[in-house]
């Protein structure tokens, strides 16, 4: 059991010497780094940032920088200093950056180029300025270009390498004398949420916290410690999804490869990792590609293919079923449990050779994402059950697992031996969840309600926030994670939605949006999706509609794109388009999909998908709902009738 996270990358270079640990890319071609250059690299970074930058215990280091080798070797750096890290990624908008170093009370900067300083000169104010003791910037910039006052506390981390080796040579036990001071429950980060509404808030995560995720989720991604594996490395270091599973990685002596959402694709071919975590979107993504190519394969493949999909999805179910693995939302008689196991018993049997032939079949499919690919997690976003279907069918293994960054983050997975598709799977070692009803009892079998959990990992609370604190965290150091979901016979948890986005049409019908908003994405249309329709007597749809798709769609209508898109706003308007997209909604959020009749999409507002990260997406590319009803709160009230007009969010 680790102490502290500062001890993962002494002890992977002591078992790992000479196994790399990073791979990146350069202009010039690939770079790596082994375990033993790793943590070297750390105790010549502590050393720098300590003697030249002043970094000292308890502090507050803001740090906006994007996943790259200097991210986590920093990261380990500040514990080594025993300071507190504030992270967040270098797009971070220089207005919410601001807010973070303010809020946060961080007396020193990290950044990744001079740009970033720039936007920052005008936002941070001369108190924040005042209280920065030093800024430290990890690409190389020319020091003469800035401000006198500036210039003499910003520090270039060639130079801080180069200060720390000397630093080091004369304290070589820097490292070491932290290594005994540090404990579990030490704070070690302060993490700012996204926030879809609002200023972000900054959850309070110890050692501990993250250690219990490394102790928990380790063992289910079971990872071949022998073998050496790798995996590729997509969204940001400093969220808590990735940065917990950078630990869980680091302690297993796999190699990280660097990638970007540009590059990830490429990269999962070249590198062909044997784990890899993911969000949502990165498979709906390729599920549109993958759809779209079986459309356009010859009649009798396009059926083979289809059928053995649909057949391995078959067998996998009753497989799981045999391992305890199901969905069943009331509590089944003996003879029930008996008759259903005898059924799935047989189907086992008899779609067995089919199974086997679908493993053939659907090679060419795997090799897209490396060829070995063993597990892929997927978490930040709820994991629609026709991506988790078809993908573990054609042999991508995906595990759906849940939490949220006040539990540093994992609550709930699946497990390689039992996952159950269209689940979040069942609670991490050590962690309690209970469903509770809107009057406080906890939920029965199929009860619909909040998810509450309480463990080693679940946050001290929000910095300076302690409003937010009690709302959300009780005595008993229950949390309340504001999701709504569904407890199985079995013990499986289904995530069904956010409490808060819960939607009240005028009839008093309660709607989840989250559920019709996934089904939408089926489509190879629609990159994004929001329901709404409060108060209203029916629901409407925001949808941001892929551009190719979008030309392909006006070249089969014989139109020209400025018959389509309007100007400013980005909407679609043409008619004939319209109907189009509308049929589609109306094809898949319908009875026969098993949607009732008042979860109908009655009208559409399409525009043309530019959202972008830090505006109406989250770093894990989670639609920030609020924001989006801002933008287009004027086009919102035209479609549903309303003649209230506001402020425009751009």
């Amino acid at each position: 059991m680790y102490k502290s996270l500062l001890e993962i990358p002494f002890e992977a270079a002591r078992r790992f010497p000479d196994r790399l640990s990073h791979s990146w890319k350069t202009k010039t071609g690939t770079e790596s780094q082994t375990y033993a250059q790793f943590a070297r690299s750390i105790r010549v970074l502590a050393a720098g940032l300590g003697k030249a930058a002043g970094i000292a215990a308890s502090d507050k280091v803001a740090f906006f920088v994007n996943n790259r080798r200097e991210w986590i070797a920093t990261d380990f750096a500040l514990q080594a200093l025993g300071a507190v890290s504030v992270p967040r990624g270098s797009d971070t908008t220089a207005k919410e950056a601001a807010f973070i170093f303010g809020h946060s009370e961080s007396s020193h900067l990290i950044l990744e180029n001079l740009e970033q300083l720039a936007a920052l000169r005008d936002e941070l104010g001369s108190e924040a300025w005042d209280r920065c003791g030093s800024i430290c910037i990890v690409e190389p910039g020319d020091r003469a270009a800035l401000p006198a006052s500036i210039a003499a506390k910003t520090f270039f981390y060639a130079d801080l390498l180069s200060l720390g080796e000397d630093e080091l040579a004369r304290d070589p036990e820097l490292v070491e004398r932290r290594l005994k001071a540090l404990g579990p429950g030490e704070l070690l980060t302060i993490v700012y949420t996204s926030g879809t509404t609002g200023n972000p808030k900054g959850v309070m995560l110890s050692h501990g916290n993250f250690i219990q995720n490394v102790h928990a989720n380790t063992p289910r991604l079971a990872i071949d410690v022998e073998a050496g594996e790798s995996t590729v490395v997509m969204l940001p270091s400093w969220h808590v999804y990735e940065r917990a599973f950078e630990y869980c990685a680091l302690t297993t002596g796999m190699r990280l490869v660097y990638s970007s959402a540009g590059r990830f694709a490429a990269d999962l071919i070249a590198e062909r990792p044997q784990v890899i975590i993911s969000v949502p979107r990165v498979w709906e993504s390729i599920h549109q590609k993958l759809i779209k190519a079986i459309s356009q394969m010859p009649g009798p493949k396009r059926r083979l293919v289809l059928a053995f999909i649909k057949l391995n999805q078959v067998w996998m179910s009753s497989a799981l079923y045999l391992k305890g693995g199901y969905i069943s939302l009331h509590i089944r008689s003996r003879g029930a449990r008996l008759l259903a196991s005898c059924l799935n018993a047989a189907r086992f049997v008899l779609l067995w050779p089919g199974h086997i032939l679908a493993g053939i079949l659907f090679k060419s499919f795997r090799e897209k994402v490396g060829g070995r690919l063993r597990v892929a997690t997927c978490a930040a976003g709820t994991l629609p059950k026709y991506l988790d279907e078809l993908f573990n069918a054609i042999g991508i293994t995906l595990v759906n697992a849940y939490g949220m960054t006040e539990c540093a983050p994992g609550i709930l997975s699946r497990t390689l031996e039992r996952n159950t598709f269209g689940t979040a799977g069942i609670p991490f070692d050590l962690t309690e969840v209970e469903i509770r009803r809107d009057d406080g009892r906890v939920a029965g079998i199929g009860e619909k309600g909040i998810i509450y959990a309480r463990g080693p990992q679940v946050m001290s609370g929000y910095y300076r926030n302690p409003e937010a604190t009690r709302a959300v965290l009780s005595s008993e150091h229950w949390l309340n994670t504001g999701d709504l979901a569904v407890r199985s016979e079995n013990g499986e948890f289904v995530i069904v939605g956010r409490a808060k986005d819960t939607i009240v049409l005028m009839g008093g019908e309660n709607v989840e949006p989250e559920p019709i908003e996934e089904k939408m994405k089926e489509s190879v249309y629609i990159d994004h999706a929001v329901v709404i329709g409060q108060d209203q007597k029916q629901l409407a749809a925001i949808v941001a509609i892929n551009e190719e798709e979008l030309m392909r769609l006006a070249a089969e209508l014989k139109l020209s794109p400025s018959d389509i898109v309007t100007e400013g706003e980005n909407s679609i308007e043409n008619d004939a388009v319209y109907l189009k997209l509308l049929a589609e909604v109306n094809a898949l959020i319908s009875r026969e999909q098993g949607f009732k009749a008042f979860e109908r999409i009655t009208r559409i507002l399409p525009v043309l998908n530019d959202f972008q990260i830090g505006k109406e997406l989250t770093q894990t590319l989670k639609v920030k709902r609020k924001y989006v009803e801002e933008r287009f709160l004027g086009l919102v009230s035209r479609i549903l009738g309303d003649d209230r007009e506001g402020p425009r969010r751009k």
